[in-house]
């Protein structure tokens, strides 16, 4: 019979067996990442958020990864697309500033499972493009079965000079990531589980590059994205009031789910 070993991790289906616990960070050797950050309606984004967090700035932060060299997939390599805004976490015992995910799309199903169970990342599933490359213009696109719903674009990539690149450098040293642990009850509604969690995450840039960019959100019918098509909506109908110049990095990038913890 089959018995769980209470200083071991497991992921499901656990009766396969469990693995010790990696105390170190998780490197992606190869990192591109392009950011995008549109002011937007403070009000609305703000119902976003979950109790126990406050908007810090009006911002819509939407970051494209493309992952490679990555060591806890032995070598392999995925993309993603983060959607989030610059928050506070305000508790009895913790006070964290960060950025909270509101979504995040990923195009492989091994870093989503182990994302949302372990660390509360709201992560899903959707096809994401590699970056297309033309003379110093870049493009990608997320779709759900054929059916496109968000392109982003930078345009013009100019090199950041010495200076800039050194603050951009300090600045992306160290991430706070916040997520929310939801675990549905079976069988009927509420949660058996729902929490506010930190994820640090570090970047170390080797270089980056400055452009012009744009976001397009495409809205679905159910039909064609049953599960998600609200939070498509949702994002496409926040007004984009400013959007500030489009980073793009280059680096090596570092997750710690040694040192996430429960927020409180």
């Amino acid at each position: 019979m089959f018995k769980f070993d209470d200083h071991k991790c497991y992921r499901m289906p656990a009766h396969f067996g469990g693995f010790d616990f990696n105390p170190a960070g998780t490197y992606y050797r190869d990192v591109v990442g392009v950011s995008f950050t549109c002011t937007t309606d403070g009000n609305r984004l703000a119902d976003y958020l979950p109790e126990g967090f406050e908007l810090l700035r009006p911002e819509l932060l939407i970051m494209y990864m493309q992952g490679r060299e990555i060591e806890w997939m032995a070598g392999s390599a995925y993309n993603l697309i983060e959607v989030g805004v610059p928050a506070r976490f305000q508790g009895k015992r913790d006070r964290v500033d960060g950025v909270f995910a509101l979504v995040v799309w990923e195009n492989k199903t091994t870093p989503i499972l182990g994302g949302r169970e372990e660390t509360g990342i709201p992560k899903i599933f959707a096809d994401i493009q590699d970056l297309h490359i033309i003379q110093n213009n870049y493009f990608t696109n997320a779709s759900y079965e054929g059916n496109a719903f968000l392109r982003l674009e930078m345009t013009g990539a100019q090199p950041l000079d010495a200076a800039r690149l050194a603050e951009l450098k300090a600045a992306t040293a160290e991430r706070a990531c916040f997520g929310w642990r939801y675990i549905p009850k079976v069988g009927g509604p509420g949660a058996d589980l729902s929490q506010p969690i930190l994820y640090p995450q570090s970047t170390e840039v080797n270089s980056a590059w400055v452009g012009k960019g744009a976001v397009q959100w495409t809205q679905l019918k159910w039909e064609q994205n049953p599960s998600h098509w609200h939070i498509i909506k949702a994002l496409a109908e926040l007004p984009v009031i400013e959007l500030a110049p489009v980073m793009m990095v280059k680096g090596v990038g570092c997750l710690k789910p040694n040192q996430a913890r429960v927020l409180e």
